[in-house]
């Protein structure tokens, strides 16, 4: 019999529910635990500064297609500290670009603060004054690392030596949800974020986190979201089966252009909309109209 917790649990995976939870001014100790434990660091709920804090306003009105999506932003999550400026990434389908892009998020986080002519000064060591360590974390739905570790967190060291360079202007981090977790403290993140459910005795700030996205707590328009992502993923996950079965699936995760056209026109076949087709394919709206038109049989 399924468990009626998990039956009605909203996941942390989706947008809405990922932001809410870690990009809130109003629960920053979530945000705050979150860094404790993946980041190795205490840091008072006051240095906290959410850059893009979460906000239901950030979703734009329904188009002619009736979807609603959160507006895109250049990082999921991104928090000032005193001690660096922090970027948190999800991604829980197989993306072939996604470590790229996770590098790049990383690096322009951290040169967003160079100054190139500081007080009118077109040369000096004063042009990098202002940059700052820079921490990033890719939570990742898809096996990166070939071995059982399940986190990893990178600094930039010497090769021969394994020293790290000083000061660590640098840190970034990978944390497979496909993998098993030893470590009882991430295990528990892993749980969650999985299920949407803390347990009785997992830290308060997850089990605030798990408060905040109860469906029971959510606001209507919030739940209107949560429905329609959740039906985004049903489609996704229907897509992967039938890609299978069609032999198009490797020519998707390579990235070729053919393949990706042939999976969206199989996928409007089978009746999959068109936000769907766009999440699997990774195709653009203007390419999956296109797509949508030609297959519309004509009088």
């Amino acid at each position: 019999m399924p468990d009626k917790a998990l039956a009605t649990a909203v996941l942390p995976t989706s947008d809405l529910a990922f932001k809410k939870i870690l990009a809130s001014n109003d629960h920053k100790s979530v945000t705050q635990g979150f860094i404790k434990d993946f980041f190795g660091v205490h840091v008072e709920v006051d240095d906290i500064h959410i850059v893009n804090p979460y906000s239901i306003k950030s979703y734009p009105k329904p188009g002619k297609d009736k979807s609603q999506v959160l507006r895109e932003t250049r990082r999921d999550v991104t928090i000032e500290l005193n001690l660096a400026d922090v970027t948190v990434e999800l991604q829980l389908y197989r993306d072939p670009a996604f470590v790229q892009r996770s590098f790049y998020y990383l690096a322009d986080l951290y040169t967003h603060r160079y100054d190139p002519n500081p007080d009118g000064v077109d040369q000096g060591p004063a042009r990098f004054a202002g940059l700052r360590p820079t921490w990033s974390l890719s939570i990742m739905g898809q096996r990166l690392i070939d071995d059982h570790e399940a986190f990893h967190m990178n600094i930039l060291a010497d090769e021969i030596s394994g020293e790290p360079f000083l000061p660590q202007l640098v840190r970034f981090g990978f944390y497979e949800l496909t993998k098993p977790d030893p470590n009882p403290v991430t295990a528990k993140w892993r749980d969650f974020l999985l299920t949407g459910v803390a347990q009785a005795d997992d830290p308060s700030y997850l089990r605030e986190a798990a408060s905040i996205i109860d469906y029971v707590n959510l606001s209507p328009r919030e739940r209107d979201m949560v429905t329609w992502q959740q039906k985004n993923a049903d489609y996704y996950d229907g897509g992967l089966y039938w890609a299978k079965q069609e032999g198009i699936e490797q020519g998707i995760e390579q990235g070729t252009s053919q393949a990706k056209l042939d999976a969206a026109r199989a996928a409007f076949r089978w009746g999959v909309s068109r936000d769907g087709v766009m999440a699997i394919t990774g195709l653009d709206a203007a390419t999956v109209d296109q797509l949508a038109d030609e297959l519309v049989p004509t009088s």
